[in-house]
């Protein structure tokens, strides 16, 4: 069995009218008995020792813990000002305070965070609607503090002006209060009341009732007022916005900039570049130099790569090849380097994780050391990665004016990185008919002096008047061309049908091939791989957007007088080859 102490409480002692009382009737009180008669003091056991002996042997669990019942800490928070009272958080949005102190507007489903207060704006308009202040931070709260500073500066002078003991209510001016009179020891409680109403002293706070539009002036800023502030602290700039007001203008006013465009002088695409260097003439055994050779190289680097570049350029500016020292490293990094040297001269060095990176990055650091414009424009622009960078389309309107036999094709071709009319031929051929087509190239001098190329493909005969062989190529594949596609009357076409961008590259495909690889294994045991399923999704939507772009006018019913050809440049297998 559990030993409980119990402590005796001695009773307040009698008074002396209860000792009289008790004296009277004679009653002595009883003698304790042994044992029984001694007190017991609790004074001897403090609080915490008497808490510890109830709490012996009892559970842990059951026991009251020592430890203080809350845990105190410091949290820095934002002095809330200017609370309007009118504005309601939208539906689902909650404040919270974040641990810098400032308040966030969390909303519960999407989980999005707000640093300024949302508001609902139902059917009114994005652009002209008034900004309420509170979604403003900043300026809310600068404003508040304006306030409060106007307020304090005003008070002292109030205080002065305002003659004491003005009740706000009544308007009422307290006078000196009488000194009370004093009647037998007590104060003449009539004439006390009768002068209260006379002597207020104290100030009644004055009360304010707000209404909706008052509060929605006061408590909203103006788009010019919005605008106004945010130009202190942001740059703004003024752009041309047109407004038509209604669509037949709209389409008039588009059909004059395209007619504008169209009789205007066709230049090369925007962001062409062009690398111009002189050509050092290769002397005689004589020292004379070659009067008929060319004095200058242009040569347009979009869509090359440095090393490419470089080649070109030593080969024509100074008529040597670079070649390239490398180096394994003992750096886990870049393992390797690359030392472009040019006549038995070093320049540029590159590092890379690979000899091709290296070479690539040794090509761009000579290239910034021969030409120094190169570094702002051309591998300022460029991502040290170019390779895996894919290429801008090219803009080809600059070819739908010029003609498929136009002798200026050729050098237009050259300045955009287009393929040549002969490599254009090739790659018609190859794709219609194979590899097996025979060409046979011939020049001849005329009776005149002039040099006359003959190109005969199958069939097809071409005969140009050029200057030399590389010219007469590819004037005359110009003129094959233009047999075999006789319905097609520019370049440009011819560059849509058959150009760089045509086909996709080999990289494109190699890429497309390694996703779908990806996605093969994401599949899963014993289900679809839903991962192809939307891949196929997505490619037969786009199939499906492409051939419902394709609009039918309707049918073409030629005159009767009109002798259409009969061959189709997207199908050759009707010409004769």
């Amino acid at each position: 069995m559990r030993m409980i102490p119990i402590i005796r409480l001695d009773w307040p002692a009698k008074s002396d009218a209860s000792d009289k009382y008790a004296g009277e009737d004679g009653e002595d009180e009883e003698e304790p008995a042994d044992g029984e008669g001694e007190e017991y003091d609790s004074s001897e056991f403090d609080d915490e020792e008497i808490e510890n002996l109830l709490d012996e042997k009892l559970p842990d669990e059951l026991r009251d813990s020592k430890r203080p019942k809350y845990e105190q800490r410091f949290k820095t928070v934002l002095e809330e000002k200017r609370l309007n009272h009118f504005e309601v958080l939208p539906e689902g949005w909650v404040q919270v305070t974040h641990n810098s102190g400032m308040p966030l507007f969390l909303h519960r489903k999407t989980r999005v965070c707000s640093a300024s207060r949302p508001y609902f704006l139902g059917t009114g308009s994005a652009r002209k609607h008034a900004v309420p202040l509170g979604a403003i931070p900043c300026l809310n709260y600068r404003r508040a503090l304006e306030e409060e500073t106007e307020a304090e500066q005003r008070k002292p002078t109030e205080e002065s002006a305002a003659p004491v003991g003005v009740c706000p209510i009544t308007g009422a001016t307290a006078t000196e209060a009488a000194p009370a009179k004093v009647m037998d020891g007590k104060e003449n409680v009539a004439e006390d009341v009768d002068m209260k109403p006379d002597g207020l002293t104290a100030h009644m706070p004055a009360a304010k009732i707000v209404t909706v539009n008052e509060n929605t002036q006061k408590e909203s800023i103006t788009p010019d007022q919005l605008n106004s502030y945010c130009q202190k602290l942001f740059k703004f700039k003024v752009i041309r916005v047109l407004r038509f007001r209604s669509w037949n203008a709209r389409r008039k006013f588009i059909k004059n900039r395209k007619h504008i465009k169209n009789i205007q002088r066709p230049t090369l695409p925007d962001g062409t570049k062009l690398i111009k260097f002189p050509i050092l003439a290769a002397s005689g055994d004589g020292g004379a130099m070659n009067p008929r050779g060319r004095k200058e190289w242009i040569m347009n680097p979009n869509g090359k790569s440095f090393v490419c570049i470089l080649h070109e350029y030593v080969q024509h500016a100074l008529k040597t090849q670079p070649t390239y020292e490398f180096k394994e490293l003992q750096n886990a990094a870049t393992p390797y380097s690359a030392t472009v040297s040019v006549n038995n001269l070093k320049y540029g060095t590159g590092y890379g994780t690979s000899k091709k990176q290296a070479k690539s990055e040794a090509a761009r650091e000579t290239l910034e050391i021969l030409i120094p414009d190169v570094k702002d424009k051309i591998t300022g622009n460029k991502d040290q990665k170019s390779g895996s960078a894919k290429k801008a389309q090219s803009d080809l309107s600059v070819f739908d004016d010029i003609r498929i036999e136009d002798p200026r094709v050729t050098e237009f071709c050259n300045k955009t990185t287009e393929p040549s009319p002969n490599a254009i031929l090739l790659t018609c051929l190859q794709r219609n008919y194979g590899s097996d087509v025979q060409i046979s190239q011939e020049i001849n001098r005329t009776p005149n002096n002039k040099n006359e190329f003959t190109m005969t493909v199958g069939k097809h005969t071409a005969k140009v008047v050029c200057k030399n062989k590389r010219e007469g190529k590819q004037l005359a594949s110009q003129a094959i061309l233009q047999i075999l596609h006789p319905h097609i009357m520019t370049w440009g076409s011819l560059l849509r049908l058959y150009g760089n961008n045509s086909i996709k590259t080999f990289k494109e495909k190699k890429l497309e091939e390694q996703e779908i690889t990806v996605l093969q294994s994401k599949a899963a045991v014993n289900q679809p791989n839903y991962a192809i399923l939307d891949k196929l999704k997505c490619e037969m939507l786009k199939l499906c957007a492409k051939q419902e772009s394709v609009l039918t006018k309707g049918t073409f019913v030629p005159p009767s007088d009109v002798d259409l050809p009969t061959s189709s440049g997207s199908n050759l297998n009707n010409v004769e080859l």
